[in-house]
C-alpha cells in the first residue's frame, strides 16, 4: 500500500463551502465532484486545507491525477474547478506517505516529504480532533502561550463566550483536593518556620455568597445606582462637560445582547445600562434593543414584524418599557421576543456549559429586529425614531447590524444618513460558526458573504469590523493590542485596515456612581480624600475581623476579587503566597495579609482553601462572592492585586483607586490606561505595573508596593491621593463618545459596493454646518487649489508645494502619516476661520464659502495626533469633524 496527504492553499471559499480533491481513483471520486474527498481547515491553518489523515491507495495506481474544487460542504450545487492547464499528478511510493502541497490556480505541486506508512498512519491523528481533545491542564501549566492559542484550542461550542461563563463553580461545602497540581506546587515550597502557630481569630460571621451560575464576571453582580442616586452624587462632584456635542438631535440606538438590570452576565450588561442613562442625559433620544430572555416587570407589547432568516419567515415581537433618567428625559427599552430567545438556562448557554446550538439564529434575529425598530415603532406617542440614527452595536452578538446597514438598507435607499459604530468589548470572542451557507442563512449575495467568511467559518466580528463606520474598543491601549498577532485573535489585519482608514479608536469605560467611598453604604466607615487615612484604617479593622484575620493595622493588606481562571492570573498569584508569608528579615515579607475572593475552576478554588488552611489568620481564601464584601475590601485594603493576562478594560482597578487602594496590575489592555505606574513618580503615580507576567516579576512588584506602604508612608499617601483624585466616572467617558459620534456622523458611510472607494469624499459645508453636499472635488485635486485664500493657505508656498497633488485616500499608509504633519498648519487656520465665522452667525449662513470637497482624512487627521501645534480650543473643534 501507498498513501498520499494532500495540502492546498486556497482562499476562494465562502461560508458553507469547502475545498475538495477529486481525481481518477475511485477513492478520489472517479472525477465525480459529488464523490470528491473533502479537505478541512481551521482558524489556525487557514488558508491551508488538507486531509485529516493520509489517503491509502493501492500501489498499482502508480501515478494518480487529481484536481481541487470548491463547492458546498454538502457537495450540492455547482462546483468551481481550479483553473490550471491539465491535471495535477503525484507519484506513489510503495510503503510510504507522500505529502504534496499546492496553491489554488497555480500549476505544479511540491512533494514535501516521504515518511513510513505504518508509522505515519498510526501516529498522525486528525489535527482537528487533536486540538479539540487537548487537556485543559495544558493551559494551566504553560503560562507563556499566547492568549490566541488558548482560545483556538477550545472546542467550537466554547469559543464564542468566556470560559468563566461556561465553567461550573465549586460548591462552597465541597472539600478541597490537595493533590491538585497547583496545590501540590504550592505545598512543595512551604517552609516549616513560616507556618503561623498562633491560633487565628474566628470570623465575625458566616461567609455569604451569591449564585455565580451563568455569570462571566463579578461585575454582573454589582448593584448600580438608580437615577435619583446618580443625580444626588453628581451634584456634589459638579463636573462640567468638557465637550459640547454637535449632534444631540440624532437618536442613539444601542444594540446589545444584555443590559442591566434586566439581563447581565458580565461587564457588557453594565456598560449598556450606562449608555442607556448617559445618552438621554446628553440630549439624545435613546433606544436600547435587547433580547427578551424572560418576561420583565413593567414591559408592554407594542407590535410584531416579520424577518427572513435561513430562508424562513420569522415573526419577532417588540416589547417596550420607558425608564426615566431625570430632567424630563429617559430611555426606551425595546425587548425582542421569539420562541428561541427565552430559555431555562443562561442567556447564552445551558447548564452543561456549552452554548446553545441556535445562538447564531437567535442573535441574527436580534440584529434584524434592531434594524427595523427605529423605522416601525411609535414609542410613547413621540413617533418613530426615523432613518437618521446612530447605531451602537456591541460585540459580535450585534455584529450583523453594521453588515445589514451597509449591504441591505443603504443600497435600498434607507438609513443613508445613519451610521453604525461597532464597540469591541472583547475580541477574543468573535461569533464563529462553521459550515454555514451565508447566502442562504443571511439572505445576502455572494460578494457580501465574503465579509463574513473566515476559514471554514462565518465570523460576525470580522463582518462588523469591515462594515462599521467606526470601530471603538473599551480602552485606548486595547485598540493597539488588537492590531497585533498576539491580541488580534487573527483579525488584526482587518483592525489595522480600519485604523489606516482613520475609523478606529478606544474609549475607557466608566464606573458607576455607586462606587464612591463618601456615600458607600457597605463600608464600615465612609470617607473622602480629606480623611481617607482614618476611614481606611476603620474599614481595614472591620474586614480583618469579619474574615477571621489577625487585627493588625501595621500589616499591609492585599486584596483580590475575580474569577478563578487562568486568564485572571490566579495560577501565578497563588505561587507567591508562601514567599509573601515568610519573614525573611527584610521587614516586608511576613508582614502581609492577603484576601482572595472568587470562584471558578476547582484547582484554583482548592489552592485558595489550602492557602487559608495553611496560614490561618493571615490568608483568607474566600471561595464564593459577596458584593458587600467586595466594597469593604476596596475600602479596607492597602493594595489590590489584578494580574489578568489580558483585560480589554477592567473595572476593579478603577474601583480600587477611587477608594485609595493602590492597584498592582499586569500591564495589559485597559489596565495600562487606567493605572499610572510608579515609574511616573510619586506626584503622579496611582499604582504599579508588572510585565512580563511571571512569578518572579510579581514578587518583585508586590515587594516594591508593600515596602512603600511599610517604610515610606508619606510617598504611599501621595499615591493614594493621586488615585482618589482620578475621574473614572461615566460623564468623562461620554465626552469621548460624543466626539466619536460627531466624527462618525460627519464621515462618509462605508461603501456597500465592493468596487466603490472605501470612503466617499465629503464636503466642508456638511462637516461644519450641516449644509447640503456639494459636488466632490476632482480626484487628485491639490489642497492648495481648493483651500480658500482668505485663510492663508495660498500665501505659504513651501507648505502648498508639500501639499500639491495630495490625495490621501490613494496613498499608502506611510504617505498618509507624513501628509498629516504637512497639512496641520493649514487645517488649523481653516478651522480657526470656521469657528470664528460660526461665532458670529448660524452655521448654514457662514458656510457658503466652503463650496468645495475635501478628502475624508483631512477632517480626521486630529485622531492621529497630527495637529499638536494647534491650540486646545481649535483641536477640540476640529475633532468634531
Amino acid at each position: 500500500m501507498s498513501a498520499v496527504a494532500f495540502e492546498v492553499e486556497c482562499q476562494k471559499t465562502k461560508p458553507g463551502e469547502a475545498v475538495f480533491v477529486v481525481g481518477g481513483p475511485a477513492l478520489l471520486g472517479g472525477w465525480d465532484t459529488g464523490k470528491a474527498l473533502p479537505l478541512t481547515t481551521d482558524e489556525q491553518r487557514f488558508p491551508k486545507w488538507g486531509l485529516d489523515k493520509p489517503l491509502r491507495l493501492p500501489e498499482e495506481e502508480g501515478e494518480i491525477e487529481y484536481k481541487f474544487v470548491v463547492q458546498q460542504a454538502s457537495r450540492s450545487g455547482k462546483a468551481t474547478w481550479e483553473e490550471i492547464p491539465g491535471n495535477r499528478k503525484v507519484a506513489l511510493v510503495p510503503g510510504k506517505v507522500v505529502t504534496t502541497s499546492s496553491v489554488w490556480d497555480k500549476a505544479g505541486s511540491t512533494n514535501l516529504a516521504q515518511s513510513d506508512l505504518e508509522e505515519e498512519m498510526g501516529a498522525r491523528p486528525s489535527q482537528t480532533v487533536e486540538r479539540l481533545t487537548a487537556p485543559a491542564a495544558a493551559e494551566v501549566v504553560d503560562t507563556n502561550r499566547h492568549i490566541v492559542e488558548q482560545l483556538d484550542a477550545r472546542e467550537p461550542m466554547r469559543k464564542n463566550f468566556s470560559q468563566s461563563l461556561l465553567c461550573l463553580d465549586v460548591d462552597e461545602d465541597e472539600p478541597f483536593d490537595d493533590t491538585q497540581p497547583i496545590v501540590a506546587l504550592c505545598k512543595s515550597e512551604v517552609h516549616e518556620r513560616i507556618v503561623e502557630q498562633e491560633p487565628a481569630p474566628e470570623p465575625s460571621g458566616p461567609r455569604a455568597t451569591v449564585s455565580l451560575k451563568h455569570i462571566s464576571s463579578f461585575s454582573a453582580l454589582t448593584e448600580m445606582a438608580d437615577a435619583i442616586e446618580k443625580e444626588e452624587v453628581r451634584k456634589t462632584r459638579k463636573r462640567e462637560s468638557a465637550y459640547e456635542p454637535f449632534n444631540v438631535e440624532v437618536p442613539i440606538v444601542i444594540v446589545t445582547s444584555e443590559v442591566a438590570p434586566y439581563s447581565k452576565t458580565g461587564g457588557l450588561g453594565l456598560v449598556a445600562a450606562s449608555y442607556s442613562y448617559e445618552f438621554p442625559r446628553k440630549g439624545h433620544r435613546t433606544m436600547v434593543v435587547s433580547p427578551k430572555y424572560k418576561h420583565y416587570d413593567g414591559i408592554s407589547f407594542v407590535c410584531e414584524t416579520k424577518v427572513i432568516v435561513s430562508g424562513r419567515e420569522e415573526v419577532v415581537k417588540f416589547w417596550h418599557k420607558y425608564e426615566v433618567t431625570g430632567d424630563g428625559k429617559g430611555c426606551d427599552y425595546v425587548f425582542v421576543g421569539h420562541d428561541t430567545i427565552e430559555r431555562q438556562g443562561g442567556l447564552y448557554n445551558g447548564d452543561d456549559g456549552r452554548e446553545y446550538p441556535d445562538n447564531l439564529f437567535r442573535f441574527t434575529l436580534l440584529s434584524m429586529a434592531a434594524m427595523e425598530a427605529p423605522l416601525i415603532l411609535n414609542l410613547g406617542g413621540k413617533g418613530t425614531y426615523g432613518d437618521k440614527v446612530l447605531f451602537l452595536a456591541n460585540d459580535w452578538q450585534a455584529g450583523l447590524v453594521p453588515f445589514y446597514l451597509c449591504h441591505k438598507y443603504r443600497r435600498n435607499g434607507c438609513y443613508t444618513q445613519s451610521r453604525a459604530i461597532y464597540v469591541v468589548h472583547n475580541l477574543g470572542y468573535q461569533g464563529q460558526y462553521p459550515h454555514v451557507s451565508a447566502c442562504h442563512f443571511f439572505g445576502c449575495e455572494q460578494h457580501m458573504a465574503a465579509d463574513l467568511a473566515f476559514g471554514d467559518c462565518i465570523n460576525l466580528s470580522k463582518a462588523a469590523i469591515i462594515n462599521a463606520d467606526r470601530v471603538l474598543t473599551v480602552s485606548p491601549n486595547y485598540t493597539k493590542e488588537i492590531q497585533t498577532p498576539q491580541g488580534g485573535f487573527r483579525l488584526e489585519d482587518f483592525v489595522r485596515a480600519k485604523g489606516d482608514a482613520l475609523r478606529l479608536g478606544g474609549i475607557l469605560n466608566g464606573i458607576d456612581d455607586v462606587w464612591n467611598p463618601e456615600t458607600d453604604k457597605d463600608l464600615h466607615a465612609k470617607y473622602s480624600i480629606d480623611d481617607f487615612v482614618a476611614g481606611k484604617a476603620a474599614n481595614k479593622a472591620a474586614i480583618q475581623q469579619q474574615l477571621g484575620l489577625f487585627e493588625d493595622p501595621k500589616v499591609v493588606l492585599i486584596g483580590f476579587v475575580g474569577r478563578l481562571t487562568w486568564q485572571k492570573g490566579v495560577d501565578v498569584m497563588v505561587q507567591i503566597i508562601n514567599w509573601l508569608m515568610e519573614d525573611a528579615g527584610n521587614g516586608v515579607t511576613g508582614r502581609c495579609q492577603i484576601v482572595m475572593m472568587g470562584n471558578g475552576e476547582k484547582q484554583y478554588a482548592d489552592a485558595l482553601r489550602w492557602a487559608e488552611d495553611t496560614y490561618k489568620g493571615r490568608v483568607c481564601g474566600y471561595v464564593g462572592f459577596d458584593p458587600k464584601v467586595e466594597h469593604l475590601l476596596m475600602g479596607g485594603c492597602d493594595l489590590f492585586l489584578m494580574p489578568s493576562r489580558y483585560e480589554p478594560c477592567g473595572l476593579p482597578q478603577m474601583y480600587s483607586q477611587r477608594y485609595g487602594t493602590l492597584p498592582i496590575v499586569h500591564a495589559t489592555g485597559g489596565l495600562v490606561d487606567s493605572v499610572k505606574d510608579i515609574s511616573a513618580g510619586y506626584e503622579t503615580a496611582t499604582g504599579f505595573h508588572m510585565t512580563p507576567m511571571s512569578k518572579e516579576k510579581m514578587q518583585e512588584v508586590v515587594y516594591v508596593a508593600a515596602e512603600l506602604y511599610l517604610k515610606h508612608t508619606d510617598d504611599f499617601r501621595k499615591m493614594q491621593r493621586n488615585a482618589m483624585s482620578e475621574d473614572f466616572y461615566w460623564p468623562q467617558a461620554m465626552d469621548e463618545y460624543e466626539k466619536a459620534i460627531d466624527t462618525t456622523l460627519y464621515d462618509a458611510p462605508v461603501a456597500a459596493d465592493p468596487s466603490a472607494a472605501p470612503c466617499l469624499a465629503r464636503t466642508l459645508p456638511e462637516a461644519i454646518g450641516g449644509a447640503q453636499l456639494a459636488t466632490p472635488a476632482p480626484s487628485g485635486q491639490s489642497l492648495a487649489s481648493i483651500c480658500p485664500p482668505s485663510v492663508g493657505c495660498a500665501a505659504e508656498p513651501p507648505l502648498a508645494s508639500q501639499l500639491e497633488d495630495l490625495t490621501l485616500r490613494s496613498r499608502p499608509c506611510e504617505s498618509r502619516r507624513l501628509a498629516r504633519n504637512a497639512c496641520a498648519a493649514s487645517l488649523a487656520a481653516v478651522f480657526h476661520h470656521a469657528r470664528s465665522g460660526r461665532a458670529h452667525g448660524s452655521r448654514a449662513s457662514n458656510s457658503s464659502w466652503w463650496a468645495c470637497a475635501w478628502p475624508l482624512e483631512v477632517f480626521t487627521l486630529v485622531n492621529c495626533g497630527g495637529l499638536a501645534s494647534t491650540s486646545a480650543s481649535d483641536r477640540a473643534m476640529m475633532r468634531t469633524t
